[in-house]
């Protein structure tokens, strides 16, 4: 989208104001709705997960299947979401997915055919990461000085979007007819589409390199180590993102393994099913919570610290989980479970914050749509299906330790990123955005 200069001012030094009219955090409110209207194909999944096997007579393999592949189609449409984003503008792309992810919902009330359901559910699931990236995309390309707070906000709205609809299912009796269902999922799949494309209308893009008027980094933890902006290709070159992709491969892995089946995880250890239903509501709660307050603090402690803090305590609380329910502790197993997804959830706001603070504003959309495509597609598959397969061969603790190992060390390995954070060297500072320049690696 091309910017003209208004009186006199380039693009980029002009105010929030004259490039859209309206004030940025216009966007921010668009963005947070955008990202809040896809939360119900995964964070409400474990309540619906039971009734869709059930009205059908789909086995759990074939269910879970069906989370698997939202991992991995929603992440694989977050590469080109953000790389059709930087170049475009997030309006069009926001307004198509929205129509798309609506008809992947509504594909849940369209079977009994599992290959329609199927297809129908992945073709949603791919364009939910086009919304994803636009939405997430938010927080780096117009608040770069209140980056963690902001992107923490935004992510968030991915966890509380599915509480309207968490508590009506788990409210739906077994022996009630499938209508009763498929009505919450009607009115699902029309929010869906009609508020991404309201949103749609008020999204834009700052221009590459804007900055709010006078603005300054404070401290060393919004201080970028360079002011380069990296492409998708030189990022992808760097030591540093692998490392960043391996970490949210196991952390992902890890939480999404959990908390796509607390409510079986909690029915294993023959607790009640108010049990279930406060660990579902509550790491529902906890997940936008943990994205908004994990996020904001790593403006004044670093993103790394709290990265690493973070992945290790949701560890330690995963294996709480496994003490409580061999000692029949409800309450603890429930608190657990929700502390273990607050710290588990900072990654959906801590992974494009740091992102956006090592490789700059101008491609964030396509270098987070990278990590995310790589890293939290496979994530899904031990979250969706292998967990699935560990569980039914050795049971849920078996499959939950190995996942608590997982954050464990997702955590730890991020440390040498504390004290080599990736730096543009190039051969004259006049020529700092040569692509042929050298990265530090």
């Amino acid at each position: 989208m091309m910017l003209k200069e208004l009186n006199g001012k380039s693009p980029v030094h002009q105010t929030d104001q004259e490039i859209l009219g309206y004030s940025r955090y216009v966007v921010l409110v668009a963005a947070f709705f955008a990202m809040f209207i896809i939360s119900p194909f995964e964070y409400a999944w474990s309540s619906m997960s039971g009734h869709i096997g059930a009205i059908y007579g789909w086995s759990h393999e074939q269910v879970a299947l069906m989370f698997t592949l939202f991992i991995i189609f929603q992440s694989v449409g977050m590469l080109p979401g953000g790389m059709l984003r930087d170049k475009f503008g997030p309006q069009w792309t926001t307004a198509i997915s929205g129509l798309f992810a609506g008809l992947g919902i509504l594909a849940i009330a369209l079977g009994p055919s599992y290959p329609l359901v199927l297809v129908l559910w992945c073709i949603g699931s791919f364009f939910t990461g086009f919304i994803y990236n636009n939405a997430i995309s938010t927080g780096n390309k117009w608040f770069c000085d209140h980056r963690g707070l902001m992107t923490g906000l935004i992510a968030g709205a991915f966890s509380w979007g599915s509480l309207p609809f968490i508590f009506p299912i788990r409210a739906i009796s077994n022996t009630a007819p499938p209508e009763v269902f498929f009505h919450v999922v009607y009115i699902m799949a029309a929010i869906v589409g009609g508020v991404s494309i309201i949103a749609a209308l008020l999204m834009k893009d700052p221009p590459s390199g804007w900055k709010p008027a006078g603005w300054t980094p404070r401290t060393k933890a919004t201080t970028r180590p360079s002011d380069h902006n990296y492409s998708v290709w030189e990022a992808i070159k760097t030591w540093q993102m692998w490392l960043l992709i391996i970490s949210f491969i196991l952390v992902s892995s890890a939480g999404l393994a959990g908390m796509s089946k607390i409510v079986d995880y909690s029915n294993s250890f023959k607790f009640a099913a108010t049990a279930a239903t406060a660990a579902a509501g509550g790491i529902a709660i906890a997940n936008g919570f943990g994205k908004l307050t994990l996020g904001a603090l790593s403006e004044r402690f670093g993103c790394e610290n709290m990265m690493i803090i973070s992945y290790t305590v949701c560890g330690l609380f995963l294996f709480l989980t496994i003490f409580a329910g061999m000692t029949h502790g409800e309450l603890l197993f429930v608190c657990s479970a929700i502390l273990a997804i607050f710290f588990w959830a900072s990654l959906f706001s801590l992974f494009p914050i740091i992102i956006g603070h090592y490789f700059g504003e101008a491609s964030a959309g396509g270098n987070y749509g990278v990590l995310y495509a790589i890293a939290k597609g496979s994530g899904g598959l031990y979250g969706g299906i292998l967990s699935t397969l560990l569980i039914t061969q050795h049971g849920f603790s078996f499959a939950i330790a190995i996942a608590g190992v997982m954050a464990i060390v997702a955590g730890l390995i991020l440390i040498p990123l504390k004290f080599r954070p990736p730096v543009w060297k190039n051969a004259s500072s006049t020529r700092a955005s040569d692509p042929s320049a050298i990265v530090r690696a």
